[in-house]
């Protein structure tokens, strides 16, 4: 397959389709939690696209994350989320 975009920008556009369709069969399903984690991320695919071209920063992106996490009633999900990775990379591993 041959395309006019970069492999980076076709990953980070197939990833988006994906979590829009994700978001659709949580809907169509009443998957609350896949709905809602879906609908959370689909955007940050796009967003990690523009950190990659340099037109954005990987903390603005993560702003953005958690603005839409209070919008949306997930803040304690993505909270207990951050802590979960912080208490990961502070364990030191051989």
């Amino acid at each position: 397959m041959t395309t006019t975009k970069s492999a980076a920008d076709v990953l980070y556009r197939l990833l988006y389709r994906a979590l829009i369709e994700i978001r659709e069969q949580g809907w169509d399903t009443g998957n609350k939690a896949v709905f809602h984690l879906a609908d959370l991320f689909h955007t940050t695919a796009l967003e990690l696209g523009q950190v990659a071209a340099g037109s954005e920063s990987h903390e603005a992106v993560l702003r953005h994350l958690e603005e839409k996490a209070a919008e949306k009633g997930v803040t304690r999900w993505l909270q207990n989320a951050l802590s979960e990775i912080d208490t990961q990379t502070a364990t030191p591993t051989n």
